[in-house]
Order: structure tokens, then sequence, then C-alpha cells
């Protein structure tokens, strides 16, 4: 694995499991478990994402991988894990931002159906790769078209969910009456947009070479620390009540 990868994986995995366990261990207004009502949402997407980038690690990979019954099996449980993890996301923020339209294409009958012809197509795509070595993320086997289906049916995925958020999250980063919660909103777009843009730029992805390819790959990554860092901003506001201090209200933004 390219040390390009390792180490914004290895960060991203800090951020990821610090900020989740954080999360579920933090009480809300004193006596609810963080696990609860509107939060156990948000939790499981940062559980499911932490084990997905845990995975990646090439201890942890070449570990599991021998316990697999498929050749980088291991690769594919990892996207299934950030799969469920984006699902829950996408279904926690189109009801924190009150969209009906994005929780349908999320969490809804459409959002059920592409979940479940992605898993699939991630499956088939592996079973057609020739890949007889452990690879996190396939890697030494990028050239093959198999692999490369199965890397844009994860950010396609990603994109599908996202899209009908960006707009809710930008319109929110006008009009928050918080500042920190402009600030959550705003990056939590950003970081959405940037998810949207390499599943549109993947056809550029491919044409490159050498080291170029995984600076596509770090976008990925900012995309997701910039989510992350925008949802850990709306859990300090609400922790410390800052609602309640800057508007005599306990507005809702977790």
């Amino acid at each position: 694995m390219n040390p390009l990868t390792v180490v914004p994986v290895s960060l991203m995995l800090i951020l990821l499991g610090s900020l989740t366990f954080k999360r579920i261990n933090t009480p809300v207004l004193g006596h609810q478990h963080a696990l609860q009502g509107k939060a156990s949402s948000i939790a499981l997407s940062g559980i499911f994402l932490t084990m997905a980038y845990l995975l990646l690690l090439p201890p942890v990979y070449m570990g599991v991988e021998s316990l697999m019954p498929l050749t980088n099996g291991t690769d594919l449980i990892s996207k299934y894990f950030a799969l469920v993890a984006v699902a829950f996301l996408g279904g926690h923020l189109s009801i924190a931002y009150g969209s009906p339209l994005a929780r349908r294409w999320t969490v809804g009958a459409p959002g059920a159906a592409m979940l479940g012809i992605i898993a699939t197509g991630l499956l088939g795509t592996l079973l057609a790769t020739e890949a007889p070595n452990p690879s996190p993320q396939l890697l030494d086997y990028a050239a093959q078209p198999s692999v490369r289906l199965n890397t844009w049916l994860v950010l396609a995925y990603v994109a599908y969910i996202v899209a009908p958020l960006i707009r809710p999250a930008y319109k929110d980063s006008r009009r928050n009456p918080l500042r920190v919660g402009r600030l959550a909103s705003g990056l939590i777009a950003a970081g959405f947009a940037l998810s949207l843009v390499r599943a549109f730029t993947y056809p550029v992805e491919l044409s490159a070479t050498g080291d170029v390819t995984y600076l596509f790959m770090i976008v990925s990554y900012i995309s997701t620390a910039f989510v992350v860092i925008g949802l850990a901003l709306f859990a300090y506001a609400r922790k410390n009540r800052i609602p309640q201090t800057e508007l005599r209200s306990a507005l809702s933004i977790d």
C-alpha cells in the first residue's frame, strides 16, 4: 500500500474513531445516551465508516484476509461498511435539514434499491477481477476494467446520496442563526461537493499515472474530513448548549 494512502487512512481512522467514541460516550441533556434518538443514526454512521477505514490498514487487512473464503473479500466488506455509513448519514441529514426529497432518495425505496444494486455490482466486479494476492482497495489491480468499475460504483453511490443534500446544507450555511452552524453546514456542503466532483471526474482519474492517482483518493479523504468536522461542530454546539446561550432556545441542531 502506497504511503500516500496509508497516511491519510491512518489519520482519518484516528479522527473518525475519536469523534465517534466521544459521541457514543457523551450524555445528551444529562440523561439520554448519545446512541438514543436523533444521535443513533449518526453514531452508527461513524462506527461503520471507522470500521471501513480500519480494514484498509495493511496489518488489519492482511489479518482479516487470512479468514476470508474469497481473495480480497476484506476489501468488499470495507466497501459495504462504507456504503451503509453513507446511507445512515444521508438519512440523518435529510431529517436534520428538513428535506423530504433527500430522505426519499437516501433511505426510502429508491435508496434501498440503489444500495442493493451497488452492493451486487461490487460483488460481481470483485469476482470478475483477476486478483490472486491481497490488495487493499484493489490498488495492485487498478488497471483492470472490473476494478475500475468497482471503484466507480462506490463513488457513484456516494454521489447519489450526497447530491440531494448539497443544496439544503448550503442553504443552512447561509441561513443558520448560529455562527458555528453556518460553518458546520458549509463544511458539510463542501465535503459533499468534493465527493460529487470526484465521481464525475473519474474518467480523468483513469488517465492519470503514478502518484497523481493517489491525489484523487486524497480528495475523498478531504471530503470525508470536512463532513466529519462539520458534524463534530454541531455536536460541540449542542453539548455546550450554544443555541440556548445565543438564541435562548433549545434549537435542535444535532
